[in-house]
């Protein structure tokens, strides 16, 4: 039954046949008109591509009593703008020396565009601390690679350690109306130990990820009265969400655990994803060392994509992974988001064997509308442009059968275990049965 739908689908929903793989700087997007628009000035005599290596620091300032844990948040534009373009690198801990060796790629870029550089001290449950900035003009001067040494300048103006940067310009030849970025896209990898004993994982280990999307705001724009605002119709949303005590605490609770799971640590992991076979890697790659014939099908993440990223975790029967994995948890208890729901990760025998991200819209909280489905395929095509990508409505025969094979293996394996006991959730998906909601005490905390 599976197979057969699986079949239909594929043919009706697939993203680029293998013959229209999108190549290198071929961003295809609704938004980014043509050359012929004589409107707009993106001859390649004026504007530059950039491959940008933010590569180490030397002797940069303290932030904390002996030392910093320093990374790179970077701007294209001014960094109020929400759209300027940004990229943000790892952290390096305790040291003064950091090396990063982080690349950004950059198209269509004016000639004596400011590229602007904050160095920062993380700080893992409070606002990071300034620890000082340095600018850069883009054009025509850059063309061919060089190595460049910045002063970085504390805010009293004073200067204290350098940056190292390495840098390629060429001529843009990128059919684009404004500056774009091939990315990577860069993401972290959070590591709970006390929710992996909580999920009796073997490892004692439970992860939270954040991938720092690139083209957001260009598909589903800037304003947020366009964006999925809550369920007002269902229940646990209007629990969450009241204007009362209540509510408050709920909302508490959520902003802790988004606060607690998404901290970052000396075992949080920070890398890029460029490929198909990165995700494979990133998502699946320890599960397969120890059972490479499991069906990755019925692995199911819990996401929500909000303006800062796209953010997610496995979803499981246990309590607390179930608990921790809903979508208001991970959007931060935000009252809109861009879109959210649940994905699966899977090679595609029906495909050419392709990697294929299979999803959905999946929440109960957020409810997004099934029209706005192409708008996540678009996100994620113009991010990955070989990852193949199925964006399927919740109601669609294929996601329900896939949801009860998923069900079938969760139940199998949980007999095997010998959990008899199937531990309830906190606000689910919306085929799930609305639970009374389970409401720990929790203290504001400050934003992470």
């Amino acid at each position: 039954m599976l197979s057969s739908i699986h079949k239909k689908v594929s043919s009706l929903i697939r993203g680029r046949p293998q013959t229209q793989v999108a190549k290198d700087g071929d961003i295809q997007d609704l938004h980014f008109a043509p050359t012929q628009d004589s409107a707009v000035d993106i001859n390649a005599s004026h504007n530059w591509d950039f491959t940008i290596v933010f590569k180490r620091a030397k002797d940069l300032p303290r932030g904390d009593l002996l030392s910093s844990d320093p990374f790179l948040e970077v701007y294209l534009g001014r960094p109020e703008d929400k759209e300027s373009l940004t990229f943000v690198t790892g952290v390096q801990w305790s040291t003064l020396n950091p090396t990063w060796n982080a690349t950004w790629q950059l198209l269509n870029v004016t000639d004596e565009t400011m590229l602007q550089i904050l160095v920062k001290d993380k700080n893992k449950m409070m606002a990071d601390t300034d620890l000082g900035r340095t600018s850069f003009i883009l054009g025509a001067k850059l063309e061919g690679t060089q190595e460049h040494i910045l002063d970085v300048w504390q805010s009293d103006d004073r200067k204290q350690g350098r940056i190292i940067i390495q840098m390629t310009g060429v001529r843009s030849t990128a059919a684009l109306t404004k500056a774009s970025t091939k990315g990577p896209a860069r993401y972290s990898r959070h590591t709970s130990y006390a929710a992996g004993v909580l999920t009796r994982e073997k490892k004692y280990e439970f992860y939270a990820y954040r991938v720092r999307l690139y083209h957001l705001f260009d598909v589903f724009g800037t304003d947020t009265r366009h964006y999925q605002h809550w369920n007002t119709e269902y229940v646990a949303a209007q629990r969450i969400f009241a204007d009362n005590l209540e509510g408050l605490n709920i909302r508490n609770a959520l902003h802790s655990q988004h606060a607690y799971l998404y901290r970052h640590a000396r075992n949080t992991v920070y890398d890029s994803l460029v490929t198909a076979e990165d995700w494979r890697k990133l998502l699946h790659g320890d599960r397969l060392k120890k059972d490479p014939d499991q069906d990755l099908k019925t692995v199911v993440f819990t996401y929500s994509i909000v303006p800062k990223g796209f953010y997610f975790s496995e979803t499981g029967t246990a309590f607390f992974q179930d608990f921790m994995s809903k979508h208001a948890m991970h959007a931060n208890r935000t009252q809109e988001v861009m879109y959210s729901g649940e994905f699966r990760l899977f090679r595609d025998v029906n495909h050419n064997d392709d990697w294929t991200l299979l999803i959905d819209n999946n929440s109960g909280t957020y409810a997004p509308k099934k029209e706005e489905l192409e708008k996540v395929k678009k996100l994620f095509e113009l991010n990955f442009p070989d990852l193949v990508v199925m964006a399927l409505d919740r109601e669609d025969p294929y996601v329900k059968e896939m949801k009860r094979a998923t069900k079938r293996a969760e139940a199998m394996a949980e007999a095997q275990q010998g959990q008899k006991l199937r531990l309830f959730g906190a606000v689910g998906s919306k085929d799930e049965e609305e639970e009374e909601l389970q409401v720990p005490k929790a203290e504001d905390a400050r934003e992470v």
